[in-house]
């Protein structure tokens, strides 16, 4: 049964209270100052930027950190209290967890900026849903395993608690190690495409913003997996441990490393990164589109989603067609012929086919044979070949061409 008193030497964790030594004011007092002063900074750029989701998740952590701290701070003035103890512990677990949820939110939007062709789901959306659900069960279990294990009446109970406590940080630490699996694997695909990204968002991707925005977000993830790994660590060997109770391990390798990722996160916001396109790429308004039918250059090889041949017939630029008319080639108007002049007047020369053969203002000789057997025999040919007149007089040159 849960009472909310101070615990007693059988079943305080250390003899006197939580801790072994009260928790030192000033450090305590640093790191709130420290948090809050984070919280106007990401309400800043949370309305200048647009991203209210994000920055609301970011803001209830740090919100979530000073309340950690304030409670630290009260637990100075009373070791063995419990309710400040749950306080500490609950707000110190959800913190980080919140802060978390918050760069999951991010992930749909990096790929939808290098197209559909790196969605791991078919839906963004999915990918929200599933760290949101996760996380949500690890809050549940944080929350529950800490108000057993400073409220448990027994040892049994406190014991059970924090065990509790550790399945909810274990969860946590996956959904982190399955978001960090994610976030190279895109960039996998990224390497190792064959497409062109849409020129369109060039402008994102390929600014210092976006670039430093991706290496803040994977500092931030690796600074929460070792923080969540040192918890881990700390309350499976129970609150009487010595990593528990060691506060140059909790200074070093828990608060300074959430207060490390709260900065991260807030020197770099996604909103800066992204402008605009933010709320273009939100999963809320992302649907399923089919990769063919995103017009972006050099994508033939990809399958179609449309079943319908269309061919395109070679009309000329200035035929009168319309959808739905006829495409009868001879249907069309026909293109004037283009005038015959010098190649260095036009920039392509055309030359047109003959209406009327030049050959038809060459003067007929007539033949001086006058069978064709005469026409045939070596002595017809040589008298031919003989009397045969010049060029000049067999083609007039200023009739060709007039």
């Amino acid at each position: 049964m849960l009472i909310a008193r101070e615990c007693k030497s059988d079943t305080c964790p250390v003899p006197g209270g939580f801790f072994e030594s009260s928790p030192g004011l000033a450090g305590n007092a640093f790191l709130l100052a420290a948090f809050a002063s984070l919280i106007p900074l990401n309400i800043y750029t949370g309305v200048r930027y647009k991203a209210p989701l994000y920055v609301s998740l970011i803001v209830i952590g740090l919100v979530l950190e000073v309340v950690s701290h304030v409670g630290k701070i009260l637990i100075h003035a009373d070791i063995a209290n419990p309710i400040y103890f749950s306080v500490y512990l609950v707000a110190n677990l959800w913190g980080p967890t919140v802060m978390a949820t918050a760069m999951y939110t991010a992930l749909p939007h990096i790929m939808a900026i290098y197209g559909p062709e790196c969605r791991i789901v078919s839906r963004p959306i999915y990918i929200n849903i599933f760290f949101l659900t996760l996380n949500i069960f690890a809050l549940a279990f944080q929350a529950v395993g800490s108000v057993f294990a400073s409220n448990g009446t027994t040892a049994a109970e406190m014991a059970q608690g924090t065990n509790m406590a550790v399945a909810g940080l274990a969860m946590q630490f996956a959904s982190l190690t399955i978001f960090m699996v994610m976030y190279y694997y895109i960039n996998y695909r990224i390497a190792h495409r064959r497409y062109i990204i849409d020129p369109k968002l060039a402008v994102i991707f390929l600014s210092s913003k976006f670039k430093t925005f991706l290496i803040g977000i994977q500092l931030a993830a690796f600074l929460l997996i070792v923080r969540v790994a040192v918890r881990i660590g700390a309350l499976s060997t129970g609150l009487s441990g010595g990593l528990f109770q060691s506060e140059v391990v909790t200074y070093l390798l828990d608060d300074t490393a959430v207060l490390l990722t709260a900065i991260i996160l807030s020197l770099a916001p996604p909103g800066r990164a992204f402008g605009p396109s933010w709320k273009d790429t939100t999963p809320f308004t992302l649907q399923k589109i089919c990769p063919s039918r995103i017009r972006l250059p050099l994508r033939s090889h990809e399958r179609s989603c449309i079943r319908t041949r269309v061919i395109s017939q070679p009309y000329p630029l200035n035929s009168t067609f319309t959808p739905g008319s006829s495409r009868s080639y001879n249907a069309l108007n026909t293109p004037p012929v283009p005038s015959i002049t010098s190649p260095a007047l036009n920039g392509v020369y055309m030359r047109p086919a003959y209406e009327v053969s030049p050959v038809a203002a060459v003067p007929f000789l007539a033949s001086e044979a006058s069978s064709p057997r005469e026409l045939m025999s070596p002595i017809r040919k040589k008298k031919m070949w003989a009397s045969t007149p010049d060029a000049s007089q067999m083609v007039n040159p200023n009739g060709i061409w007039s």
